[in-house]
């Protein structure tokens, strides 16, 4: 099994710190993908708080619940959100955060740390900036372009875009669809179903219903 789910929570912020942090999680499970292998983790919770080091409470659970996969690893880790409130570059802390967490798992359940180390160095190259391309990457009828649901994770806010490219991957269009508060959930209401209507026109739907959707129409 691999990674596929990472929180950071905190019990004294009302669940900010958990809704800001999805926007580093995301990337850096993005950027990892499935590179490191595990015998029984899926998941990562980050129990922000003030403990003096990092700690393993458990690492499994009985069954999955609502909020995590059954195979999920719960980690204290050193961590001062009113320092954090206050500061101005909050997704250098949070990845910094992170990294050292996911590098005291490394050390202690033998994953390798290069592999880590090389996925937060790419998020810094791209100063954090997190754009993550949606799975539904469709050609159109012609074969001359291909569309796709591209999403910013920021700190307060997730923003789609709907975007067509050509084949040398030049940006042909591209379209604003959604803004949403820090949820997947929220966000992929969005994003339903992706299907070229013709060789010009391709429409992003939503989960409704009726067929409700959002397109781009190139010019011939």
């Amino acid at each position: 099994m691999y990674l596929k789910n990472i929180q950071l929570m905190s019990d004294d912020d009302d669940g900010n710190l958990a809704s800001q942090s999805l926007c580093v999680t995301e990337m850096f499970l993005w950027e990892l993908g499935k590179r490191i292998q595990t015998k029984d983790c899926e998941a990562i919770v980050l129990i922000c708080g003030s403990f003096k080091d990092y700690k393993l409470m458990s690492t499994s659970k009985d069954e999955p619940d609502v909020l995590f996969l059954k195979n999920t690893y719960e980690l204290e880790v050193p961590f001062s959100y009113s320092e954090f409130e206050n500061a101005v570059n909050k997704k250098e802390i949070l990845a910094d955060t992170l990294e050292k967490a996911m590098l005291y798992l490394c050390e202690l359940k033998n994953w390798d740390s290069q592999l880590v180390k090389a996925a937060f160095q790419k998020m810094k190259e791209k100063e954090y900036k997190a754009e993550i391309k949606g799975k539904q990457t469709k050609l159109s009828p012609d074969k001359k372009k291909k569309a796709y649901p591209l999403i910013e994770l920021d700190l307060n806010q997730f923003t789609l875009y709907l975007v067509i490219e050509d084949n040398k991957r030049k940006i042909l269009s591209k379209k604003l669809i959604a803004k949403t508060d820090t949820y997947l959930e929220e966000i992929s209401y969005h994003m339903r179903e992706l299907k070229w209507l013709t060789d010009h026109e391709v429409a992003l739907f939503k989960h409704t219903n009726k067929p409700v959707y959002t397109s781009i129409r190139l010019s011939r």
